[in-house]
C-alpha cells in the first residue's frame, strides 16, 4: 500500500510504503516534517524500518533528521548525492527556505541493490540526469515505481541545476521505459502515472 502526502513550499510527494502483512513501513522523500506524516504511521501502528531520499536537493530531505530519530530508522541515499546531501540545508537558503542539515546517510545505494520492507523488494535504479545520485525505487511484484524527479506524469525532471545533464537524464528515462507497461509511478510531485502512458504520451522522450 502506497500513502502519499504533499509537504513544503514545493509541493513535494512524500510516500509512505507498507507492506500491509507485517505493517513495516518505509518514508521515501520526507520533504519536511508534516503532522499528517506522524498521524498516519503513529495511528496505523507501523514499524517504519526504512527512509530513502531519491535524491538530495532540500525538498525532498528536509525531514530526514526528524524522522530518524523519531522512528530510529536508517536513512538511504545514492552514493553519488552523499556528499550534495551535506550542503542541502545552504542550498534551500538561496530559495529563502530554512530547512535543518540532513544526517549523514547510514546507508549509500548503488544500481542493482535491494531494499526489503516485509515481504517487499525494492530494487533500486541508479538514474543520474537531475542529479548524479538519483535513484528509483521498483517494486516488481507490485508493479510500483518511485521515480523521485526523474520522470513525472507526461514529463521529466529538470536537468538545467547543477550537477543535471539532459543526455544522461534521458538515458535514465528509456531505462525506466523498459519496465513493464502497467508499473504505477509515484513521482517526486504531480500526480501518479503509469509506464505505459509515458511511454505513449511523454512528450520529452521519443
Amino acid at each position: 500500500m502506497v500513502e502519499g502526502f504533499v509537504v513544503g513550499e514545493l509541493f513535494t510527494n512524500c510516500y509512505i510504503y507498507v507492506d500491509e502483512k507485517t505493517k513495516e513501513a518505509m518514508i521515501v522523500d520526507p520533504g519536511e516534517r508534516d503532522e499528517s506524516i506522524d498521524a498516519f504511521i503513529d495511528s496505523s501502528g507501523l514499524k517504519v524500518v526504512a527512509m530513502v531520499n531519491t535524491h538530495c536537493h532540500f525538498d525532498h530531505v528536509g525531514g530526514n533528521g526528524y524522522y530518524r530519530e523519531k522512528y530510529n530508522v536508517p536513512l538511504a541515499i545514492g552514493y553519488y548525492d552523499a556528499n550534495c546531501l551535506k550542503r542541502t540545508h545552504l542550498e534551500a537558503k538561496i530559495f529563502g527556505i530554512e530547512i535543518e542539515q540532513s544526517p549523514e546517510p547510514d546507508i549509500l545505494l548503488n544500481d542493482g541493490d535491494t531494499l526489503s520492507v516485509g515481504f517487499s523488494k525494492f530494487k533500486v535504479i541508479h538514474t543520474p540526469g537531475h542529479t548524479p545520485g538519483s535513484i528509483c525505487l521498483y517494486e516488481p511484484t507490485e508493479k510500483i515505481l518511485f521515480s523521485g524527479d526523474t520522470l513525472f506524469f507526461e514529463s521529466v525532471g529538470r536537468w538545467d541545476l547543477p550537477g543535471g545533464n539532459y543526455e544522461i537524464l534521458m538515458d535514465s528515462v528509456k531505462r525506466l521505459f523498459e519496465l513493464p507497461d502497467d508499473v504505477v509511478v509515484y513521482p517526486g510531485h504531480g500526480e501518479p502515472t503509469q509506464i505505459g502512458h509515458e511511454k505513449m504520451h511523454n512528450p520529452f522522450v521519443k
